[in-house]
C-alpha cells in the first residue's frame, strides 16, 4: 500500500501533465478538433482528489478546501463509477475493461467477458472484447 504523500504526488503529477497538454496549441491550428485526448485517472475517487485539492492548495499557501487541481479546470470532466462482476471493491483491470470495452467483467480481467473463469487460456480467447483503442485502429486513427 502507498503512503497518502506518495498517492497524493502522483495525482499532482498527473494534473500537472495534464496541465501542460491542455495548454499546448498550435499558431494557426484549425479549430476544428480530429483527436481525442483521454486522460483516466486510475485510483482517483472523490476522496483522493479532494484531499489531492487540498493538499496542494495549502501547500501554496491558499485554502486548501478552494482551490482547483490543474484538471479540474478542463473544458470536459466527467466522473465514472465502475465496479466488477464479482466483487464489491474494484482493480484497475477489471473497471479499466469495462470503461475500454463496454462491458462489466471480473476482478483482475481484462478486455474479457464477466463469464471467462481466471487461468482459462482457450475461454480468454473466446471471451475476448475489443477495446476502444481497437476500434480507433481500425478506424484508421493513431493511438498510443
Amino acid at each position: 500500500m502507498t503512503s497518502l504523500s506518495t498517492r497524493l504526488t502522483r495525482v499532482l503529477a498527473v494534473a500537472s501533465l495534464a496541465t501542460l497538454a491542455a495548454c499546448a496549441t498550435v499558431p494557426g491550428q484549425d479549430p476544428a478538433q480530429r483527436n481525442v485526448i483521454l486522460f483516466l485517472g486510475d485510483g482517483m475517487g472523490v476522496s483522493t482528489v479532494t484531499a489531492a485539492r487540498i493538499f496542494e492548495g495549502q501547500r501554496q499557501g491558499l485554502a486548501g478546501e478552494e482551490h482547483a487541481l490543474a484538471f479540474e479546470q478542463f473544458p470536459h470532466v466527467a466522473l465514472v463509477k465502475t465496479y466488477n462482476t464479482d466483487g464489491q471493491v474494484p482493480d484497475s483491470a477489471g473497471t479499466m475493461s469495462a470503461i475500454m470495452t463496454g462491458e462489466k467483467t471480473r476482478v483482475g480481467h481484462i478486455a474479457v467477458g464477466p463469464d471467462v473463469e481466471r487461468n482459462d487460456c482457450p475461454g480468454s480467447l473466446a471471451g475476448k472484447r475489443r477495446t476502444l483503442l481497437e476500434e480507433a485502429e481500425l478506424g484508421g486513427y493513431a493511438t498510443g
